[in-house]
């Protein structure tokens, strides 16, 4: 993505600079920065960073009395720290659940004197210490506070931000191109190689691909470009692989797996990923003498959640789900994680009562 994406009129790209050196200060990977509109109980995530939206989608709408890490903090008024995947497990089971992978955040309050304009999210890779530096424990204050200073300036405006309908979602930090003579170099390095190479953007999209490598896969590069490999590769249609690919994003953690190309070809693919994207290494697997099976079925619309991502929210909302104790609650839970998760425009909740259909509530649809 080569810009900045906000909904008209938020003022959300006024805090582009802050949350980027707020970044840039902690060494965090990627940011969530949620606003808590006036008057209201439920924090909306209106700029991201570091993360593709869709991986965040559970998480667009947080009401306060949430058992999620930035909902205590803004709720208590401060940090929430969890310095690795078993503390997350042990403090806040929802999350964990659909986040299986290792890395460490920080949750902070948005302040300025009483008044509490939301809460910020840094994530660190897995390999992160269980614990803040003092150092990094600073830059994360300063980072709120400056975030606060310029809501707080924009109110005494007349101006506030506002959050928006969708996230604004930040561009990654873009490194300096290499010279003729660099890319030269760069280029016969590659050809070099054994394998087959491969980037994909921090969405999951292909964005360069070696001849070596679409040879590999069995298509040509042209074809495959700004794609997602498991909606343009049938084979590769696997929650699984899916799975390794958020697990390299969210952990900064190198990771890889083994798929079978039909009818016979196993394939291994090394994910090494940066604050750019992630570099893909494809090397031919050792032959495990598997049979050929079935072809897979064609690639689900790129509109629409892919698999695994479906299985995540689906996953997230049953855990949401046990904490409904009326059918209210039911509505009110199934619409924040249902409708921006699926792009949903209105959902009906209804019940079957003497053999007919009554709605008990709905979102986003007038029923009359």
């Amino acid at each position: 993505m080569d810009k900045a994406w906000s909904a008209p009129g938020s003022g959300t790209e006024l805090l582009d600079p802050a949350v980027a050196r707020a970044l840039q200060e902690t060494g965090a990977s990627a940011a969530m920065l949620y606003l808590l509109p006036p008057g209201e109980s439920t924090l909306r995530l209106s700029v991201l960073a570091g993360l593709p939206a869709q991986i965040t989608a559970p998480w667009s709408r947080v009401p306060l009395s949430a058992p999620i890490p930035v909902a205590d903090a803004v709720k208590d008024r401060h940090l929430v720290w969890l310095g690795s995947q078993e503390e997350l497990a042990r403090r806040y089971p929802r999350p964990a659940l659909v986040l299986p992978y290792r890395f460490a955040l920080a949750a902070v309050p948005l302040l300025t004197g009483a008044t509490v304009w939301g809460g910020l999210v840094l994530l660190w890779p897995g390999s992160h210490p269980p614990q803040l530096t003092p150092q990094e424990r600073g830059a994360v204050h300063d980072g709120c506070h400056e975030i606060s200073l310029v809501l707080h300036e924009a109110h005494e405006r007349g101006r506030p931000v506002a959050a928006g309908s969708h996230p604004r979602v930040l561009p990654p930090l873009t490194l300096t191109p290499p010279g003729p003579a660099e890319a030269s170099a760069a280029a016969d390095f590659i050809a070099r190689l054994p394998g087959g190479c491969c980037t994909l953007d921090l969405d999951g999209r292909i964005t360069y691909l070696t001849g070596t490598g679409a040879e590999l896969v069995g298509a040509q590069a042209a074809d495959l470009m700004g794609t997602l490999p498991w909606e343009s590769l049938p084979w590769l249609d696997d929650p699984l692989f899916e799975d390794q690919y958020r697990g390299a994003v969210i952990s900064r953690q190198p990771m890889s797996f083994t798929a079978l190309r039909p009818p016979d070809r196993w394939l291994s693919f090394h994910l090494y990923p940066s604050t750019t994207g992630i570099s893909v290494y494809i090397a031919p697997g050792a032959d495990r003498s598997v049979p050929a099976t079935p072809e897979s079925p064609p690639p689900a619309p790129p509109a629409t959640p892919s698999r695994a991502t479906a299985l995540y929210h689906l996953m997230h909302l049953a855990a949401t789900l046990t904490e409904a104790v009326g059918i209210q609650d039911v509505v009110e839970l199934i619409s924040d994680q249902l409708l921006p998760a699926f792009r949903i425009q209105a959902l009906v909740v209804m019940t079957a009562t003497e053999g007919r259909l009554r709605i008990d509530g709905y979102r986003g649809y007038d029923p009359s």
